[in-house]
Order: structure tokens, then sequence, then C-alpha cells
């Protein structure tokens, strides 16, 4: 029966995953063809502010609210310590952002327009604070149906109401930034009225916890301090590079196109995948949880040898699909070879990239979050190293190296933990070679029938 309702969510989550992420990237399709690729950097370069907000009022809180529910020790009082300690921050954060709009957008982003997106974006922090926290309690309980929902809505009434302002607001990045926020105001609004019939319905214990502030600081806190600084420190490198590409030769509207092409149409793409691995890392954080505090090795033992399987062999199958038809996405979406001489070049990253994902979401729910931390921090400190050291001198290829170094030190650092933690033996043969194997294969076939087809046409 357990196992049932884990496929049936991950079957859920995976649908709601795979939606949400094409409805984004066709509204990034819509969204370049009305400002081009430099306002594309722009946004981007505005987004990577907000979600170092995001990641100060949200980091921990939810995962905090999945441990101490999917361990037993859920009441009332724990998830409304986990929304005050999650609000405070969200308003701290939310005021920054908006009284400092015209500080950042001048001395960090580098262009006077980004101050009132930043200040239409702002508004939306305590609503995202709430959802995040509310959202965890569903996962412990293992209802994906209800989040899902939240995130479906939220994604529909932003573009929705995106679309309708950009008839309404000359500024094309205004319109967007506020239909976010209205997006978010619905989600949240969603989001509570579920949480208080679901907690009613299910009986969710009224009793006074003693000692859940602790509980709520030993989790989240180490999650929140390397999301924070690791966010930062991304922060930092999207500002970087714009910058670095200037001081290579590009112009200030070359620079942004060149990063809008990287970070806002590249990246989306190749993240798309990963939708099929999201829901796997998202339960794996209670099972792992409830398995460890019941003290259940094998059956942790189990959980990760199938999930070491199953990423390693979807994601070297990913890499082999994006190789072959990176120029068609490419032109399918942005009509940009660029995009697609990109995304062959990315492609091989991908199984370490998928695989530290998953790995990331284990290590959580064995109370291993201090180590992410750790390795994060270090791995977006070298990032910011070598970007600021490489990119003013070779390019956008030097962005391209650096992911590569960076993706291979935290991925290895973070499987080396979870193989140390669990007692697992690494197995060559049905983790890696037969994966490879099957997407060499794929490989030759997809390129057989890419040139087949081009001949009979």
């Amino acid at each position: 029966m357990k196992k049932r309702i884990f496929y049936l969510n991950a079957i859920i989550l995976t649908c709601s995953s795979v939606i949400l992420r094409l409805s984004n990237i066709w509204f990034r399709v819509f969204i370049c063809s009305k400002i081009g690729a430099a306002g594309m950097g722009l946004y981007q370069l505005i987004l990577s502010v907000f979600i170092l907000g995001i990641t100060l009022c949200t980091s921990g809180v939810g995962l905090a609210v999945t441990r101490l529910v999917a361990e037993g020790r859920g009441t009332r009082d724990s998830v409304r310590h986990c929304v005050f300690y999650a609000l405070v921050l969200s308003f701290a954060g939310a005021g920054a952002l908006f009284f400092c709009a015209d500080f950042i957008s001048v001395r960090f982003i580098g262009d006077a327009s980004a101050a009132a997106p930043l200040r239409l974006l702002a508004p939306g922090l305590p609503f995202i604070a709430v959802c995040s926290c509310l959202k965890g309690y569903f996962l412990a309980i293992r209802n994906t149906i209800v989040p899902a929902c939240g995130e479906w809505l939220e994604q529909f009434v932003t573009i929705g109401a995106s679309l309708l302002l950009f008839m309404k607001l000359s500024a094309p990045l205004n319109a967007i930034m506020l239909g976010s926020t209205i997006g978010e105001v619905f989600s949240c609004a969603y989001i509570i009225l579920l949480y208080l019939i679901f907690a009613k319905k299910r009986g969710l214990s009224k009793a006074k916890s003693s000692g859940i502030f602790q509980s709520v600081l030993h989790i989240a806190a180490p999650v929140l301090c390397g999301s924070f600084f690791r966010s930062l420190l991304s922060s930092t490198e999207n500002i970087l590079i714009p910058r670095g590409l200037r001081k290579y030769g590009a112009g200030g509207s070359g620079a942004l196109a060149q990063y809008g092409i990287m970070q806002g149409m590249v990246m989306p793409i190749l993240y798309f995948p990963s939708a099929f691995l999201a829901a796997l890392s998202m339960l794996l954080i209670p099972e792992m949880a409830e398995a460890n505090a019941c003290g259940k090795r094998a059956s942790i033992q189990k959980s990760v040898e199938k999930a070491m399987r199953f990423t390693l062999t979807f994601s070297f199958l990913m890499t082999s699909v994006l190789i072959v038809f990176a120029d068609d996405l490419g032109m399918a979406f942005y009509k940009s070879p660029q995009v697609g001489n990109i995304l062959r070049i990315m492609a091989p990253i991908l199984p370490l990239m998928y695989l530290d994902s998953v790995v990331d979401g284990m290590l959580k729910g064995l109370d291993q979050q201090l180590y992410s931390l750790k390795y994060n921090f270090s791995d977006s400190v070298m990032r910011v190293i070598l970007i600021a050291a490489l990119i003013p001198f070779f390019g956008l290829r030097a962005y391209i190296a650096v992911l590569f170094m960076s993706e291979i030190y935290n991925a290895s650092l973070s499987i080396n933990r979870l193989l140390k933690v669990t007692a697992i033996e690494v197995d060559i043969v049905g983790w890696i070679l037969t994966p490879a194997v099957c997407a060499a294969l794929l490989y030759y076939f997809l390129l057989l029938l890419q040139k087949a087809s081009c001949f009979m046409i």
C-alpha cells in the first residue's frame, strides 16, 4: 500500500513538473519574442536578485515542516512556528528588496530600469514563504495533488495576468513581474485554505510542542545558511558574467544577449528532462527521514540503489537525445543556431547534474544537510573566483568550462558522502556501464533515424 502511494505521488509530481516546465519554456519563448535576447539577459539578472530573497525566506523551512511531520513530531503548533519563522525572514527580505531597489539596480545589475520590476516582485515574498511551509506539510503526509495544483494555479495565473498586463503597461518587464506577484497571492490563498481543511480532517494535533524552535533551527538553519550564501554567490556570479563578457569584447547589449541565451534559453531546455526526476528527489526526503528515524538501514540502502540506477539510466539516455536534436530544439524554440550549439556542448554533463540533485534530496532526508551546506558553499566560491578570473579573457567558453568543473566537483563530494553514510558500494556495471552502453545505442539509432528522415524529405 505504501509503495503504491509512493509511485502514485511520483506520477502526479512528474506530470505536474512536466506541465509546469513546458508552460515555462513557452512563456520564455513568448517573453523573448517581446524583449529580445538582451532583454532576456536583464530579466535573468533581475530574477537572480529576487531568487536571493526567495532563498532567505524559504530555504530549510519547508524541509523542517516535512521532517517534523514525517518523523511524528508535527503538530499545528510546530507548523505555526515554521510559518512565523518564514514570515519574519520574508518581510525582512521584501523590505530590503523594495527600499534598496534603486541601489541594487544601479550598482549591481547595472541598469536603473530594473528598480521598478524589483519593487513589483518584493510583495510576493511573504506569500512564497507561507506556501513553502505548507507545501512541506503536504509532502510529509504524502499528498502531492494539493501542492501540484497550487503550482499549476500559480503558473497559469502568472501567465494569464502577465499577458493581460502586456496590453495595459508600456514596460514588458513590469507586466511580467506584477503578473508573477499576482500568481503567488492566488497560490498562497489556495494552499492556506487546503491546509486548514486537511489539518482538521486528519486531526493534526493541537498540543503545544516543547523544544520545537530548537528542532526547526537544527533542520532549517544549516540549509538556510548554505542556500542563502550560495544564492548570494550565485547572484554575484550572474552579475559578473555580463561584466566579464563586456571586458572580453562584447558590447553592453551583446553581453546581456549572450548571458540571456545561456541562462534564459539554454538552461531551461537543459533542465527540462529533470522534471521526470524532480518527483523522485522530493519524495525521497520524507521516505529517507522516516526510515532513518526508525533505523531501517536496509530500506535506506535499497532506496538509494534504486534511485542511483534510475537517475543515471535516465540521464544518460537524455544526453543522447539532446546531442542528436540540439539544433532542432534551438531552432524550434528560439530560432537560434547558437542555442543548439551550446546545448550540444552542455549535454554530456547531464548525468552528474541530475544525479547531484537527487543525491542532495537523499542527504537532506538523512539529516546530512550540514554536509550539503559545505559542498554547495565551497562550490559557489570556486565558481565566482573562476568566473571573475577567466571570462574576461576567454568569454562564454570559460563560463561553460566553469559549469563543467562545478558539477564534477559538487556531485563527486555529495555522492561520496551518501555512499559513506549508507555504506553502499558503487555498482559500476549496473549504475554506469549499462546505462552508458544503452545511451550509445540510442544515440546511433536516433542519428540513423534523423538521417533517414532527412533523406526522405
